[in-house]
């Protein structure tokens, strides 16, 4: 469990890492025009297609690991990571993608784990 939470950890960090250098160059018109609304529309269209491309890299990243169960813990961290990710939008954290990815997948990692049925079975 320690490794998956250590792979979890680096990997939500890097995808946060990646998505807080997405964010800062569309909110600060590199890679889009701030006339017309054009970097709020950029924003609009980042989100989905970046949570789509986190999951199959992280789904890479977590089978290259041999990790148990990697599509699941993917697709649960990268769900927890954005969740906490809308959370920064309030609460000022710098760079609170990264923490958020962090956080996001260490959660995960027990969620998504094996559990042996002897272990959560009840006994007589």
């Amino acid at each position: 469990m320690l490794g998956r939470l250590v792979v979890g950890a680096a990997l939500g960090a890097g995808l946060g890492a990646a998505w807080w250098g997405l964010r800062e160059l569309i909110a600060s018109g590199t890679i889009c025009s701030t006339e017309d609304w054009d970097c709020l529309a950029m924003g609009l269209f980042a989100m989905p297609i970046s949570l789509i491309l986190a999951v199959l890299i992280a789904w890479a990243v977590l089978k290259a690991a041999h990790q148990d169960r990697p599509l699941g813990y993917a697709a649960v961290g990268v769900t927890f990571t954005a969740a906490l990710t809308l959370l920064t939008v309030w609460v000022s954290i710098p760079a609170g993608s990264i923490t958020a990815g962090v956080i996001g997948f260490v959660l995960a990692a027990p969620v998504t784990a094996r559990h042996p049925v002897s272990h959560t079975a009840a006994r007589d």
